[in-house]
């Protein structure tokens, strides 16, 4: 019931622009949250499911309509494969953000996998990062030829998963609209361009990744 009401104050608060809006948010999550640091800004229309799974560190930025996603994966009946990330140190279901970080308008952060994410760094407008996501085959068991659902709706023996943490490490950067998929690692100051994905493979150190841009057609 508790549970309930707070959900129902938080919709109230949640769109409450200006500066007050931004001090009613401050207040009531420093004490919702796991953790919440100092000068902490949470914009209009961010939604936090799970607070008590996410961490916010200081001087955090959390842009309008960003939707931030914790707590630890929950099977029920559904097939998966956990895989591990050999750079994340964190907690399965954390949502762990550092000091300096911008998670810009729209960016969609699903943490059931565990997700760190470093300090100065920006994940900039409409990127997703999931450290968790459906798979059309079961990957922990070759003999299963089955074709299996995209859809959370379908039945849950035709839902196959994978979950693997997500570390995006101090001074990396990912682009606008850009995928990064469960069990990747972006490493110290390398950069994931606009409009592209990482695949569950570490980067390089201070490296740039980006896709090809448009061309005209001939």
């Amino acid at each position: 019931m508790i549970e309930e009401l707070l959900k129902i104050f938080e919709s109230m608060i949640r769109n409450l622009d200006g500066r007050i809006g931004r001090k009613i948010r401050q207040i009531y999550y420093k004490k919702r949250l796991g953790g919440c640091g100092k000068g902490v800004i949470i914009e209009p229309g961010v939604f936090f499911q799970n607070p008590r799974h996410i961490f916010l560190n200081d001087c955090i930025w959390i842009d309008r309509y960003a939707i931030l996603i914790a707590g630890e994966f929950s099977p029920r009946g559904r097939k998966f494969l956990k895989k591990e990330n050999p750079y994340f140190k964190g907690k399965e279901g954390r949502l762990i953000i550092d000091q300096g970080a911008h998670i810009a308008p729209h960016v969609i952060l699903q943490a059931h996998g565990g997700l760190t994410i470093g300090k100065n760094v920006t994940v900039a407008s409409g990127a997703k990062i999931y450290t968790s996501s459906h798979h059309y085959k079961n990957l922990a068991d070759s003999s299963d030829t089955k074709r299996y659902s995209f859809s959370t709706m379908a039945e849950p023996d035709n839902q196959f998963l994978i979950i693997s943490p997500v570390v995006i490490e101090d001074n990396s950067a990912v682009g606008l609209n850009s995928v990064v998929l469960p069990g990747t690692t972006i490493r110290n100051g390398s950069w994931l361009g606009v409009l592209a994905y990482m695949s569950p493979t570490p980067s390089e150190v201070e490296s740039v990744y980006v896709s090809d841009p448009a061309c005209k057609k001939t």
